[in-house]
């Protein structure tokens, strides 16, 4: 069973180069690679494994999130002496290879992906993303965390999907755009905000974008014709006359303290995350004017909302938004391909990456 992990530095040095690679978290160097493990046992006719099921992975993804995941496993392992590892992955698709006694809504065959639904609890389980080890070639999980993908969506597609599309459809319900209402996306070449459009579509209102880099913008809006303009955060150059029904923002610790007054009275702020995550840039934050900050939202009735992932509802809701527009894939990789390779395109760190990344697996049910 291969996974893709955070190691110890012993066992990094035991590893071919095509399978590692040091990557670059603030001043921290952290040993990643691809490991065997053992396939865990299933016994679908057991009482411990009433309501499970046994997964084989077909692809995964690695998303913003992972970055804190592989500083903490690092924080842990780094000391370590001993070969050991910490597998990675927030995103998968899979295909059912065994279920429990108790399961009757998925099937041996079924391809699936991760329910992340939030905050409820479902059927005795607790919310959230089920795993955050999520590249284990196989992997055990209640079945109310599973959802069986429509046949539209391809296995390698279906590996990128569950926490942007969970997430981008709660935040388009919780924004409640009106018709002709202003809607601003922000850091508009981000996946987050790619799964963000992909709702607005049909929307009946008038979409702007906000960029922090200012590259790819018009591969954005080349994808996405319905965009009115996109604006730069170095240039400072959005029009005095346009104002903001909803802002779709993924990283409310960049945008949210200078939009504040391009929102309309009764605007919806939402928000599902902080650019800001490892240890040092949190701590080298420069501190905001909180008193002001929300003197300013109350001034104008505005509406400040917090996402976290989404229901199944919307998990269902979004994937049904694939029949007509697909997710944007940069690149597909497999164990052809280098892991550094993989790392650097799924991070972006050449600047050159349009879309999600997913790493392939080649063994079938």
């Amino acid at each position: 069973m291969r996974a893709l992990a955070v190691v110890t530095s012993s066992l990094f040095e035991m590893i071919d180069d095509h399978d590692k690679h040091l990557i670059v978290i603030d001043d921290l160097k952290i040993p990643l690679a691809f490991v065997e493990g053992s396939k865990p046992d299933f016994d679908g006719h057991s009482d411990q494994c009433a309501d499970l099921v046994l997964v084989t992975k077909s692809s995964f993804s690695l998303n913003y999130r992972d970055l804190g995941i592989i500083e903490m496993a690092w924080n842990r392992l780094k000391s370590v002496e001993e070969h050991t590892y910490y597998p990675i992955g927030s995103d998968f698709s899979g295909y059912v290879e065994a279920v429990g006694k108790n399961v009757t809504s998925l099937k041996i065959g079924d391809l699936v992906i991760a329910d992340c639904f939030f905050p409820e609890p479902k059927n005795g389980v607790m919310p959230g993303i089920p795993s955050n080890h999520s590249s284990r070639e196989f992997e055990i999980y209640h079945h109310a965390k599973l959802l069986k993908v429509p046949s539209n969506i391809t296995d390698y597609e279906a590996g990128t999907l569950s926490i942007g599309t969970q997430t981008a459809t709660s935040m388009v319900r919780k924004g409640e755009i009106k018709k002709g209402e202003n809607v601003l996306v922000t850091s508009i070449t981000s996946n987050t905000s790619f799964f963000l459009l992909n709702n607005l579509w049909d929307k009946d209102c008038n979409v702007y974008g906000l960029s922090y880099s200012g590259e790819n913008i018009d591969a954005v809006k080349n994808h996405f014709p319905f965009i009115k303009e996109v604006y730069s955060i170095k240039e400072n150059n959005i029009p005095q006359d346009i104002m903001f029904d909803v802002v779709l923002d993924a990283f409310s610790d960049t945008y949210l303290e200078g939009l504040i007054q391009k929102l309309n009275s009764n605007a919806r702020y939402v928000t599902c995350g902080i650019f800001n995550q490892s240890n040092d840039k949190i701590t080298s934050v420069k501190p905001i004017n909180l008193s002001m900050l929300i003197a300013n939202l109350m001034m104008k009735n505005v509406s400040f909302i917090g996402n976290c992932l989404g229901s199944t509802q919307d998990l269902i809701d979004g994937l049904d938004q694939y029949k007509n527009h697909k997710m944007v894939i940069d690149k597909i990789f497999t164990e052809e391909d280098s892991l550094s390779d993989f790392i650097t395109k799924s991070y972006n760190l050449n600047s050159n990456k349009f879309g999600k990344v997913v790493y392939q697996y080649t063994n079938d049910l």
